[in-house]
């Protein structure tokens, strides 16, 4: 007899791996080529072999939308954004068949997200919507009660690492059974996924008075299950998910003394608030 928790699980388990083995393209990256920015700045922000195009992969997407705003708007900052406000054909300049389409701000946004999160393929979601760990915490002082911040590790995470002091609430994309299962591959317990994942998060926005059209930002240990929760809830309708891009712990130091710890970024190494005492109220029971 197949139990209720294996019934509830397998249309969750199928609707994350269908996404799961579909390679994620950003919108900022698709915008990125179809606008012609791949000809100076080749397909990921770096000219393979022009010195005079700058390096846009990495950049804060402040700086991206800085230089680009004053090559649209002709303020001759230097003679690249004067040579490329004459590649637009911007404003006076007659505009032909050669020159490029000028992006609207919406599309210069989701490009500068896709340059500035420079992330590998795990951690990138189909809407493109990335966050740092100091950008959420600005934009939840600010919105307060208009948007949700939820914690999407696991209980065992949360208990002994810690988590911010603004979550809403825990709701583990992926939970660990009982502890007798062992995964060689990864030399680690074996995770499976939430079965309750999606209705717990449905029916935290709707007791929030919130919709699938508000901000929602999901963090997770760096930012690889939250890109994963992010696909899933998409798939279900929710259209404003935004992924922290390096998670609660950050990556991995690739070289030092401390060689392989969590020490480069996300929210606790950006000194944000968090606490190991727990809002009882947040936490994700067992139901």
């Amino acid at each position: 007899m197949i139990s209720n928790r294996l019934i509830y699980a397998i249309p969750l388990f199928l609707c994350i791996n269908a996404y799961a083995e579909i390679a994620p393209t950003s919108p900022g990256q698709i915008l990125f080529s179809k606008l012609g920015c791949t000809n100076c700045h080749g397909q990921n922000g770096v000219h393979p072999t022009s010195k005079y195009a700058p390096v846009l992969k990495g950049k804060s997407s402040d700086y991206i939308i800085e230089k680009a705003s004053a090559i649209f708007s002709g303020k001759h900052l230097s003679n690249r954004t004067h040579f490329m406000h004459e590649q637009f054909c911007v404003g006076d300049i007659k505009k032909d068949d050669s020159c490029y389409p000028t992006p609207t701000e919406d599309e210069l946004q989701k490009i500068a997200q896709w340059l500035s999160s420079n992330l590998p393929d795990k951690n990138m979601t189909f809407q493109g919507l990335y966050v740092s760990a100091q950008d959420t915490y600005d934009k939840l002082q600010e919105l307060g009660d208009k948007a949700l911040f939820i914690d999407i590790r696991t209980r065992a995470e949360v208990a002994f690492l810690g988590m911010p002091t603004d979550v809403d609430a825990n709701i583990p994309y992926m939970v660990v059974g009982d502890f007798s299962e062992w995964n060689e591959r990864k030399q680690n317990f074996k995770f499976y996924p939430n079965s309750k994942f999606t209705l717990l998060f449905d029916k935290l926005v709707k007791s929030r008075g919130l919709n699938k059209d508000s901000l929602i930002f999901l963090i997770c240990r760096s930012g690889k299950r939250s890109a994963k929760a992010a696909k899933l809830l998409s798939a279900i309708g929710y259209h404003n998910v935004y992924s922290v891009v390096h998670g609660f712990e950050g990556d991995k130091a690739k070289e030092g003394r401390r060689r392989g710890e969590r020490i480069v970024n996300g929210w606790k190494n950006n000194g944000l608030p968090w606490s190991y005492k727990l809002n009882k109220e947040a936490m994700y029971m067992k139901i």
